[in-house]
């Protein structure tokens, strides 16, 4: 955890433009899969706190973003933006998230938003809900 802090710190401090966000064409190997943002999301069907990370969309409990635009911004740290399709309702809106990742955890952060969330790996692939 105190690793993904330092990770969510150089982020943050960094001077713009000290490293050029270099284009991709999926998330990487290392970021797919089911995360989840505790031990109990990651074994009970019923837990509303995962996400899947797929090559070029993300899963989220409450909408399915598909990415039009994948970077690698530093060592570690990913990012997709494009059209996010809401669960309930199909509102269509820009979204983006951040994937800062180091090892078996996550740190997530949403666009538009200061708020950013931890999750792990899961071993086993439930489904998002």
């Amino acid at each position: 955890m105190f690793r993904l802090a330092l990770l969510g710190l150089a982020l943050i401090s960094s001077p713009a433009g000290a490293t050029p966000a270099v284009p991709a064409s999926a998330m990487p190997d290392e970021t797919l899969g089911t995360w989840g943002r505790d031990a109990e999301a990651c074994t009970s069907p019923e837990s509303r706190g995962r996400i899947r990370v797929e090559r070029r969309a993300v899963q989220l409990f409450h909408a399915t973003c598909t990415f039009d635009r994948i970077r690698i911004v530093a060592d570690g740290i990913f990012e997709g933006r494009g059209t996010c399709v809401e669960v309930k309702g199909g509102r269509r809106y820009a979204g983006g998230v951040s994937l800062m990742g180091l090892g078996d955890e996550m740190m997530v952060r949403f666009r538009g938003s200061q708020m950013s969330r931890t999750y792990h790996r899961c071993g086993a692939s439930l489904p998002v809900r």
